[in-house]
C-alpha cells in the first residue's frame, strides 16, 4: 500500500521516493463532514515554498484511488522553520456561499419543478448547488452527482427568512429530516456531490451494502475496542406538527396541523396515541415523560403525520451504541484485501466482547506514516434493552396464546409440555440463553515498537448451564510482527478452571492429573480421578507421607540433625 500527496501539479510525498518526504501526514474524515488533512513540510523539501493558502488544492492517493481532495486553509511556522499545514475537503466548498431567502416551492424560480417527472429532494439540492455555483470559483464549484434518497410523498416544503450558507441549507433542509450521506468525490477534474441513501457496492437505491473484503478480529488486527451507550437521545413521546394551517383566504397562520383530530388509540403494542402526542407506555413507566416537538412542514395529512411520529419514535427509543476500534490495516501485508474506506460496513468479530456483525466506517483517521496507528470508528443503533424486553415479552404472549389455544383445545393434549418448556425457555431469555450463560472479562494490553506488536491478553470465561457452572481462566499471549512482511505468532495457552458440579467445588488445570474436590463434608485430592487423600472431621487421611522438614504431634515434634540423625523433641 502506498501513499503520495500533491499539491497542484507538484509531488509532496511519495512513500517509496526519500525526497519526497512529509511529517505526520494524517487525514481524519467522518461521514457528513468536512474531510482534515494536516502535515509537517521541512525547509529542505523542494516544494516548500509552493503551497499557497485558499487557493492549493492538495489531493491525497492511496495506491491509485483519490481519498482526499481539498485547499490549503492555513499553516503555522515552527522554531526550525518548518510548516504545519491544514487542509479541507471539497464540502468546506459550501460554507463559502449564501443562499438569500427563499420559499420552497412558492417561489417564482421555481416554476419549472414539476412533482410528477423529478424527485423533489434530488430537484432541490441541484438548486442549491446552482446557487453555490454561481459564486464559486472554478475549483469550487461542485456538480451534482448521484441522488438515491428520496421523500415517500415526493413532497417538500422548505423556506428561510435568513441568508444561510449553501452548507446550512443542506444540512438542515436535507440531512436533518430525511438523513442520508453526502459523498464527495474527483470526476475527471470535477468536483462532484453524490447524496445517497446508504452505501451500496453499485452505488444504487436496491443495491447490496458496501461491504469491505478486510475484517476487524480479535487476535489479528483488533487492538483496542470501547463501546458506548448513550441514552441522552431517548424520547418517550412525540409531539408532531406538519404543515401550517390556512386561512379562508389561503394566507398561511401560526398555527401547525397536528394528529390530534385522530381517534385515539393503541398503534402498536406498548404505543398510544393520545390528544394531539404518541407515547411509548412501556419506556414512560420506567424513564418519565420525555417528550420531543418534531415538525414535518411539508405533511398535510394528519394520517401521514401520525405514520411520521410512529416512525420517529422507533427511532427515538434505542440508545446508541458506537463502538470505537482501533485497528491494523492489514492491507500493508495483504494486497489482496481491501483497505479500510470511510463509508463501508466493516465485519467487526470479537468473541470476549460479545461482538459479531456489521458496523459503518463512521469515522476513520489515516496515519500515512505509521499505518499501525490508523483508528476507524464503527457505529450502528443497536435493539435496546427495552426493545429486548418487548421483543421477549412477545415471543413470551405468543407462546401464552398458545397455550390457550391448546386449553381450548386446539392443539393435541400430547403437546402441553413441550408448549410450556417452551414457555418457560422464552420467559428467562432476558437472563440466559437456551444453554448456558456466558460472560467475559478481557483486558488487553498492548505495546507497540517501530518493529513489532506484542499484544498479551487475560481473560476470564464463566460459563452456566443447567449441570454446573464453570469458570475459565485463559491466558493467551501472541507476538505479532506488524510490520514486516512476514509475520510470526506465538501462542501459549493455559486453561484453568473452577467447576460448581452436583454440590461440588472443583478446582484444576486442563491437561494436568491433580485436582481438588471440595464437598459439604470433605476436602478431597485427586490424581487422575482417583482420591489419594482427604480431610474430614478435623483428621487428614492419606496412604503415603513424606515430610522434608520437620513433624509435629501435639507438643512433641522430630527434627532432622546436621549429622543425619533424627531427634524428638518436647516444644515448650
Amino acid at each position: 500500500m502506498q501513499y503520495k500527496i500533491f499539491c497542484d501539479d507538484y509531488c509532496l510525498y511519495d512513500s517509496q521516493l526519500n525526497e519526497f518526504q512529509l511529517q505526520s501526514p494524517v487525514l481524519k474524515q467522518e461521514v457528513n463532514c468536512v474531510d482534515e488533512f494536516n502535515f509537517i513540510i521541512h525547509s529542505s523539501h523542494p516544494y516548500f515554498n509552493n503551497i499557497s493558502k485558499l487557493s492549493s488544492i492538495v489531493a491525497v492517493y492511496r495506491d491509485d484511488s483519490l481519498i482526499f481532495k481539498g485547499r490549503v486553509i492555513g499553516s503555522e511556522q515552527g522554531f526550525h522553520n518548518e510548516k504545519k499545514v491544514t487542509c479541507e475537503g471539497i464540502l468546506a466548498f459550501l460554507f463559502d456561499t449564501a443562499i438569500r431567502p427563499f420559499d420552497f416551492p412558492n417561489d417564482e424560480q421555481f416554476s419549472d419543478f414539476d412533482y410528477s417527472q423529478n424527485n423533489v429532494i434530488e430537484y432541490f439540492l441541484n438548486w442549491v448547488l446552482k446557487k453555490h455555483n454561481e459564486q464559486a470559483k472554478d475549483f469550487q464549484k461542485i456538480k451534482l452527482g448521484t441522488v438515491t434518497v428520496t421523500d415517500p410523498n415526493n413532497y417538500l416544503a422548505r423556506s428561510s427568512i435568513e441568508f444561510l450558507s449553501c452548507w446550512e441549507v443542506i444540512n438542515s433542509k436535507l440531512l436533518n429530516s430525511h438523513g442520508g450521506y453526502l459523498v464527495t468525490k474527483d470526476v475527471s477534474g470535477e468536483n462532484v456531490l453524490d447524496y445517497v441513501e446508504d452505501f451500496t457496492s453499485d452505488g444504487t437505491k436496491s443495491g447490496t451494502k458496501l461491504v469491505c473484503t478486510q475484517k476487524v478480529e480479535f487476535g489479528q488486527n483488533l487492538i483496542d475496542l470501547t463501546q458506548e451507550v448513550d441514552g441522552s437521545d431517548i424520547k418517550t413521546g412525540i409531539i408532531p406538527l406538519g404543515a401550517r394551517l390556512e386561512d379562508a383566504n389561503g394566507n398561511q397562520t401560526d398555527e401547525y396541523l397536528t394528529i390530534e383530530s385522530l381517534p385515539d388509540s393503541v398503534l402498536s403494542e406498548g404505543i398510544i396515541k393520545i390528544g394531539d402526542h404518541i407515547l411509548n407506555t412501556t419506556l414512560s413507566k420506567s424513564c418519565g415523560a420525555i417528550y420531543e416537538i418534531v415538525k414535518w412542514q411539508d405533511v398535510k395529512s394528519a394520517e401521514t403525520l401520525e405514520n411520521k411520529a410512529l416512525a420517529y419514535l422507533a427511532d427515538s427509543v434505542k440508545f446508541k451504541n458506537s463502538i470505537a476500534i482501533k485497528a491494523i490495516d492489514l492491507k500493508l501485508k495483504n494486497d489482496q484485501i481491501g483497505a479500510f474506506t470511510l463509508g463501508q460496513y466493516i465485519r467487526c468479530h470479537s468473541e470476549p466482547h460479545g461482538v459479531d456483525d456489521l458496523y459503518l466506517l463512521q469515522k476513520i483517521s489515516i496515519d500515512m506514516k505509521n499505518p499501525q496507528n490508523t483508528t476507524i470508528e464503527l457505529e450502528k443503533s443497536l435493539l435496546s434493552f427495552t426493545d429486548k424486553i418487548l421483543q421477549n415479552k412477545k415471543n413470551t404472549d405468543d407462546i401464552i396464546t398458545r397455550v390457550d389455544r391448546v386449553e381450548r383445545g386446539y392443539l393435541n393434549a400430547g403437546k402441553i409440555a413441550d408448549i410450556a418448556n417452551e414457555a418457560i425457555e422464552n420467559s428467562s431469555a432476558l437472563v440466559q440463553n437456551s444453554t448456558a450463560i456466558m460472560s467475559q472479562v478481557a483486558q488487553l494490553y498492548t505495546k507497540i515498537t517501530d518493529f513489532q506488536t506484542y499484544q498479551s491478553n487475560i481473560s476470564t470465561q464463566f460459563t452456566q448451564t443447567n449441570e454446573d457452572f464453570t469458570y475459565q481462566f485463559n491466558t493467551l499471549t501472541e507476538l505479532v510482527n506488524s510490520l514486516d512482511a512476514s509475520s510470526a505468532a506465538q501462542f501459549n495457552n493455559i486453561v484453568k478452571y473452577i467447576r460448581f458440579s452436583n454440590g461440588n467445588i472443583i478446582l484444576g488445570e486442563v491437561g494436568n492429573n491433580l485436582m481438588l474436590k471440595i464437598s459439604s463434608n470433605k476436602i478431597s485430592f485427586l490424581q487422575n480421578s482417583i482420591e489419594v487423600a482427604y480431610m474430614t472431621n478435623n483428621k487428614l487421611y492419606i496412604t503415603d507421607g513424606e515430610f522434608l522438614n520437620s513433624l509435629q504431634l501435639g507438643n512433641f515434634a522430630f527434627y532432622p540433625r546436621s549429622n543425619g540423625n533424627l531427634s524428638f523433641k518436647k516444644i515448650l
